[in-house]
């Protein structure tokens, strides 16, 4: 069943951006907190696609949990009056670019006093899609501190996008002018194409997703401004520094064995750019793009067996072996 009940209530401005966001913290005595979970969400998704899993870690384990819709998505696509940055002839308002989602993160955990910088909190921070690129740029440029990183189906390597991201790049003002029916179908395949299991979206998840993209002339406006200023740079910044081999966290990856949209080779290949700090690639099968949809009882066990790891008095020694390395269970 699908719920988006979670309200995002706080607001933190960046840039111009009201990102709205919601830290979770049910625990009327803060010396009972054992972590501080960030949830950052990829393209064109918002913070919805976590709240099954927050609700369970929040009814298991005494977390705080971090919330927010990235500037340009969900709830966040208020851009406050202003003299802001344009592209593309002056049809985009504000940046929604990689380079700024990783400067909008880097501010709002500064903000929470989450950067893990001084005696401010480390937060363990689990990032789906694009929102790898935005949570390293937020650590090995920003120089944000966590305590843990863990990845899904993320791609922080070149090329990025498929058929359709490329062509929405190439040509934004097609996509603009389509009519807006037809753009409400190219957003539901689009969503679509991120499950293994189709029957998953029709409990509410297709909706809810949707929701944001749809209905509206500036609704379709904002979902193709986040692929139009999309900027390679931002990943070839940190490869061509080889930023990748300062990572300064444990990691663990979770790919979802039917992802249509990133390759095992590309998860491969991350892995062997962070391998100095990579405990575990867990291979999730009939799992797609969306795996927290598609399998989230499996996804839900990884992320609690994951930080609960943390606080084992051993959790700094944890080692990569064969089996944990190419797990598929």
């Amino acid at each position: 069943m699908a719920y988006n009940d979670i309200d995002l209530s706080s607001t933190f401005v960046h840039a111009g951006w009201e990102i709205k966001y919601a830290l979770l913290s049910p625990h009327p005595e803060p010396s009972k907190v054992e972590q501080t979970v960030v949830f950052v969400h990829g393209t064109p998704w918002s913070s919805d696609v976590f709240h099954p899993i927050a609700k369970a870690l929040l009814a298991r384990r005494p977390y705080d949990i971090l919330l927010y819709d990235c500037p340009g998505y969900g709830t966040s696509q208020t851009l406050q009056p202003g003299n802001h940055p344009k592209t593309h002839g002056g049809k985009f308002s504000g940046d929604t670019s990689i380079k700024a989602q990783g400067a909008a993160l880097s501010a709002l955990l500064t903000h929470l006093k989450l950067d893990g910088k001084g005696e401010n909190i480390k937060p363990s921070v689990i990032a789906h899609d694009i929102a790898g690129t935005i949570a390293l740029r937020t650590h090995l440029i920003h120089g944000c501190q966590y305590r843990s990183l863990m990845l899904w189906d993320t791609n922080v390597v070149l090329p990025w996008g498929d058929g359709f991201y490329k062509h929405c790049r190439a040509e934004p003002d097609l996509f603009l002018q389509l009519p807006s029916k037809i753009f409400e179908g190219v957003v539901r395949a689009v969503i679509q194409s991120a499950t293994y299991n189709p029957n998953v979206l029709k409990r509410g998840w297709e909706d809810i997703l949707a929701a944001y993209w749809i209905g509206s002339e500036t609704s379709q406006k904002a979902f193709v401004q986040h692929i139009a200023q999309a900027n390679d740079d931002d990943v070839a910044e940190m490869l061509d520094g080889n930023l990748y081999e300062k990572v300064a966290c444990p990691v663990k990856i979770l790919w979802g064995e039917d992802d249509k949209w990133i390759p095992r080779e590309k998860m491969e290949r991350l892995a062997e750019m962070v391998k100095h700090v990579l405990k575990e690639f867990v291979t999730v099968p009939e799992a797609g793009h969306l795996l927290m949809l598609d399998q989230p009882e499996r996804v839900a066990i990884e992320v609690y067996d994951w930080l609960s790891s943390e606080l084992s008095p051993n959790s700094t020694e944890l080692s990569l072996s064969a089996e944990s390395h190419a797990r598929a269970l």
